[in-house]
């Protein structure tokens, strides 16, 4: 009998537990779940419309505040910083996440619902808004943070330890916003949107940096111009052009750019005046034209970095662009040329410094400005049976087809034959002359054609 009463106990028991389960489980289909919290707000027990009311009318009154150093900076209320209210969304999400059957748990503290994330709740434009406003406001008086730094001051290498700034990173304050609603804060510490030093003293890339610094530091320099003429790239040169840049090391383009300027000024060819020994009028100065070589500064630029960066002393010839370039140091022009003297009306070829053909010629119309541009150029195109094209004095279009065709500059100027031209030299080219171009006659133009190679430097003056 005492058995049977037992029974009945545990069963009356059990059964009480299980409707009180079942009764809170069906109650939390609908209800939020024990210790359920949005934005600190306790929203347990409550539907989604009640839990809706609840928030809606705590936002308007609720704050979020910025502290540092255990002070409070600055309070907003939250919709100011970007909390939405319209909790809808929010509240419908918690809802079709949580396990009702799972109550209990919930009740003794096991677990305990959360907003999911941030994105529900915070409105991202007017939280960025918000960042820039306070971030601007904020920094008036801070200091950023700088990184450790290396240097060099007399040949050694100098360290300049990182400091820590206070002044407030725009990125790292949406994202610590971020992160205290979704985790039911209402507060964010500033020290945590300090912007940070990228490199420090102790950090492995900072003595990596520290060594790299050291092997340039003991890098020497030679370029070679041609022949004996050589330059000695200075040590205080070399690292007055290194920079370290988030944490690399590089050249400053800028000042390489002006150094190899002032190498180009003082020994490149091109565009300067050159002392030409022509055939009838002796040593004569001839300046203008596309002839001629510079230093190619931008592969230069690329192997000096290449070489500097890397700790390596270097002795090499510097790399050129353009023509007649030779390591020897003589003359660009050579001696395979063609000279056209536009005073004497005649032109000559030279090859390997013989005279080969000459004859006269028809250079440019002076008076109606046709003159033949002076200066130093070379043939860089050769084509047969070509048209000239352009216009005349009156504005009328011409058309000249010419058997043989040698351009020497970028306007259209050039070397061809002129079956029109009844006579060439004396002073026929000052009411005959061309449009700029020198007229050969046909059958000379023929010779010199097959004759003249490509990129054979052409000396107008």
């Amino acid at each position: 009998m005492k058995k049977n009463k037992l029974w009945i106990t545990v069963s009356l028991i059990v059964g009480l537990f299980a409707i009180i389960y079942i009764g809170g489980s069906v109650y939390y289909q609908h209800h939020f779940l024990p210790k359920t919290t949005v934005l600190g707000a306790t929203i347990a027990g409550k539907n989604a419309n009640q839990a809706d009311k609840l928030l809606s009318e705590k936002i308007k009154t609720a704050k979020f505040s910025l502290t540092e150093n255990g002070k409070t900076v600055l309070t907003e209320k939250q919709e100011t910083v970007g909390i939405q209210q319209n909790f809808s969304n929010t509240l419908k999400k918690i809802m079709s996440t949580q396990n009702a059957w799972a109550w209990p748990a919930h009740l003794l503290g096991v677990s305990s619902s959360k907003i999911p994330n941030s994105k529900a709740l915070v409105n991202e434009t007017v939280l960025q808004q918000f960042a820039d406003k306070t971030a601007n406001s904020l920094n008036g008086n801070r200091k950023a943070s700088t990184d450790a730094n290396l240097t060099f001051k007399d040949g050694k290498v100098v360290a300049t330890k990182e400091t820590q700034g206070n002044k407030v990173e725009t990125a790292k304050l949406v994202t610590a916003i971020k992160k205290s609603v979704d985790q039911n804060q209402t507060t964010v510490n500033l020290k945590s949107t300090y912007n940070k030093p990228a490199l420090t003293e102790n950090s492995a890339q900072f003595k990596k940096l520290d060594t790299q610094m050291k092997k340039i530091a003991s890098v020497k320099g030679t370029l070679k111009i041609y022949n004996d003429t050589k330059v000695d790239v200075s040590s205080a040169e070399i690292t007055s052009w290194v920079k370290i840049d988030n944490g690399n090391v590089s050249l400053d383009k800028d000042k390489v750019d002006a150094y190899l300027d002032k190498l180009d000024t003082k020994y490149a060819t091109y565009g300067s005046t050159r002392q030409f020994n022509s055939t009838k009028r002796g040593t004569v100065s001839v300046s203008g034209g596309l002839y001629g070589w510079t230093i190619n500064e931008a592969s230069e630029v690329k192997q000096l970095s290449s070489d500097i960066t890397a700790g390596k002393s270097f002795d090499r010839w510097i790399t050129t662009k353009g023509s007649g370039y030779n390591k020897n140091g003589s003359s660009d022009i050579g001696d395979t040329y063609v000279e056209v003297d536009i005073q004497n009306q005649h032109e000559y070829y030279y090859k390997n410094g013989s005279l080969v053909l000459d004859s006269d010629v028809v250079t440019g119309k002076p008076s109606n400005g046709h003159d033949t541009p002076t200066g130093t150029y070379s043939v860089w195109s050769k084509q047969q049976d070509y048209t000239l094209r352009g216009q005349n004095d009156n504005g009328s279009d011409y058309a000249s087809k010419v058997s043989y065709w040698m351009p020497i500059d970028d306007t259209g100027v050039g070397l061809h034959d002129s079956s029109w031209q009844p006579q060439y030299g004396g002073d026929w080219y000052k009411t005959h002359g061309s449009h700029g171009c020198v007229n050969n006659p046909p059958e000379f133009m023929a010779k010199l054609y097959n004759a003249v190679a490509l990129g054979t430097p052409v000396v107008v003056f």
